[in-house]
């Protein structure tokens, strides 16, 4: 009998209890989040005896092709907290893991593919799967992605938010349009109206020539509804002095942090503060909430990357794992 034990599970009260003591948590493999999202998905534990050492979330093609959905951020491997143990002894029993998971995903699936939590940073059991092996049909792929954490820990308790150390170290054209909006008497208020949203997406993705389907669409509005609903997210609606709808942001979080999730802007809005004021004032409604940090949620590519990263913010890394052969 082997060291450890693969085994699927279905009861979402062990899940939910496991997966909060790991630092690879977050609200993307909650089970109120996977059960909203619209998708498919398998939850696994890893066992050794009848000790949790990990956990493991992903989404299904269908019952042998596993996928990435853009809705579901990270999934992947969560360890059991290692914080008790020591640090070496952490490391070699992850690779262990790693590579047990890896064995055990290759007798269920033929396409394999999810995207980590940026908390884990040793992917060696991937990138040395049958590392001699001439055929990449044996091998995995990593691409890396990127994030970004903000801490908006100073906006909890400003007087003047201009004194605050995330204001200080805003890109200069962020602070521009924040001062823009405050003397143009622009505000922000949260609402429940998730239609709203969901009209300024589609004419979003329509701005774009970005083809959404019905599916997705109403995949997202079930979304938004049920993490509002839970009171996990809120929708913010960003206005000019003639109260005019400029942006609208939506942010959820977890015990953690905060995420971005969407935003869409008013397409027949002109001010040139319109996304920036919708950011900043939810950071500042998250901060008096008790949020510390805010994950921007992806950083990778150009225009959205600058945008996020004016804020200022950390640079987290985090990868998306395929089985080479799965080519579509």
């Amino acid at each position: 009998m082997g060291k450890y034990i693969f085994q699927e599970l279905n009861d979402t009260l062990i899940w939910g209890k496991f997966s909060q003591t790991s630092k690879e948590y977050s609200l993307f493999n909650d089970s109120i989040y996977l059960n909203s999202f619209g998708g498919k998905y398998k939850l696994y534990l890893v066992k050794k005896g009848d000790y949790i050492k990990a956990g493991l979330v992903v989404i299904l093609k269908d019952e042998k092709n596993l996928k990435v959905d853009d809705l579901v951020i990270y999934s992947g491997i969560l360890f059991e907290d290692g914080s008790a143990q020591k640090s070496s002894k952490v490391t070699l029993e992850r690779f262990e893991i790693s590579n047990f998971i890896i064995e055990e995903l290759d007798k269920l699936y033929e396409h394999i593919e999810f995207v980590l939590s940026p908390y884990v940073d040793d992917i060696r059991a991937f990138l040395w799967h049958n590392y001699h092996s001439s055929k990449d049909s044996d091998k995995y792929s990593v691409s890396i992605r990127y994030t970004s954490y903000l801490d908006i820990s100073s906006l909890s308790n400003f007087i003047n938010e201009e004194d605050s150390e995330i204001f200080k170290n805003l890109e200069t054209l962020r602070k521009r349009n924040i001062r823009e909006a405050r003397k143009k008497e622009a505000y922000t208020i949260v609402t429940n109206e998730v239609e709203l949203f969901i009209l300024y997406y589609k004419k979003l993705m329509l701005k774009q020539d970005q083809i959404v389907s019905m599916e997705k669409l109403s995949n997202i509005k079930n979304l938004i509804t049920t993490l509002v609903n839970k009171k996990k997210a809120k929708i913010y609606v960003s206005k000019n002095s003639q109260n005019e709808i400029q942006y609208i942001t939506i942010f959820a979080w977890d015990k953690f942090r905060a995420y971005y999730l969407f935003g869409a802007p008013n397409p027949d809005a002109s001010e040139r503060y319109r996304g920036t004021i919708s950011f900043w004032d939810a950071f500042i409604d998250l901060a008096h909430n008790g949020v510390i940090t805010v994950d921007m949620e992806g950083v990778n590519s150009p225009q959205r990357g600058w945008f996020k990263l004016s804020f200022g913010g950390n640079l987290k890394t985090y990868y998306h794992i395929k089985k080479a052969y799965c080519e579509e």
